[in-house]
């Protein structure tokens, strides 16, 4: 058996019902959208800003921010109803057949919806590109944005049990607090009072991918659930690069001083430094645009996205 018919096999062993869905049907969409992301945020974007002055786009970003919380939350709320109402407990570690008018119908297409969102939250890099702040688009961003559909479409086309919601409902727990805090530094200065909790995002991203290991390496293993081999292997992996990914970025957000286009970033804060004849002299600090700052911290704290989820 060759690779190619061995992973089409595969990727047709998934139930039927799903794989009808929209971008869950074609073998091609989710890589052609991902590779449409990254060549826009890379080589289109950064060209067609280059002689134009960023977009204002504060209130476009709020309802957006605050879109997304509600998306993910109407998700979790629909899969946790169906697991206290209905027997889903017992078809989390089993083959399930979806069929219509089925609460499996519902809550399968409560992770579509999640699956959806991945896509939509390219517009956080498109944000970036459109605001002319390409220096924050770092390879965690992109590689956690672009290969995240993917895996979603992996997962729908060939998972058969329910084991995968695990790890989506976490990751939608996830983005909720994230997104939330997204909108309200979104909102302006004022709300900086309220956003004292910010450095505990990446570690809250961090502390998913260990629940996400525990969870496939101890919980699965135990309970004698009946999973796709390559999903297990594929969450081991992911959730090991980017809790390495994570770790990395949050190390060097808040250990190290990072010089962007001017600016010191040192402990999620942004600074601006003065340049005398190649070398920085001290740090005004005085003359810091607060709203500046406002809108640096919520876009240093996007780079992380997101998910897994």
């Amino acid at each position: 058996m060759t690779i190619l018919k061995y992973m089409k096999e595969q990727l047709e062993s998934g139930d039927p019902t799903i794989r009808s869905w929209v971008l869950v049907d074609s073998y091609y969409m989710p890589f052609l959208l991902s590779a449409i992301y990254v060549l826009f945020i890379k080589k289109i974007g950064p060209a067609f800003m280059e002689n134009r002055k960023p977009f204002m786009l504060r209130n476009v970003m709020i309802v957006y921010n605050f879109c997304i919380v509600i998306a993910y939350a109407a998700c979790i709320l629909l899969l946790a109803y169906f697991f206290l109402t209905t027997d889903a407990y017992s078809k989390i570690c089993a083959p399930t057949v979806v069929e219509i008018n089925d609460y499996t119908y519902w809550a399968t297409g409560a992770g579509w919806c999640i699956y959806i969102l991945k896509y939509i939250e390219f517009a956080d890099t498109v944000f970036f590109v459109l605001r002319k702040k390409n220096y924050l688009i770092t390879n965690l961003h992109v590689i956690h944005h672009s290969s995240l559909p993917i895996l979603c479409w992996i997962f729908l086309r060939t998972e058969t049990s329910g084991f995968q919601f695990i790890p989506a409902v976490i990751n939608a727990f996830v983005h909720i607090i994230m997104y939330t805090y997204y909108g309200l530094a979104a909102m302006g200065p004022k709300y900086q009072k309220y956003l004292w909790w910010k450095q505990y995002l990446t570690k809250i991203q961090m502390l998913q991918f260990i629940v996400v290991l525990i969870f496939v390496l101890v919980i699965i293993p135990l309970t004698g659930c009946k999973t796709s081999q390559h999903a297990i292997y594929i969450d081991i992996f992911f959730a090991i690069l980017f809790l390495g990914l994570f770790y990395n970025f949050y190390t060097k957000t808040y250990s190290k001083p990072l010089h962007t286009n001017g600016k010191v970033e040192m402990n999620g804060n942004v600074i601006h430094a003065k340049e005398n004849g190649g070398s920085k002299n001290a740090i005004n600090r005085n003359k810091i645009n607060e709203d500046e700052i406002s809108q640096s911290k919520c876009d240093r704290r996007r780079v992380v996205e997101s998910s897994s989820s």
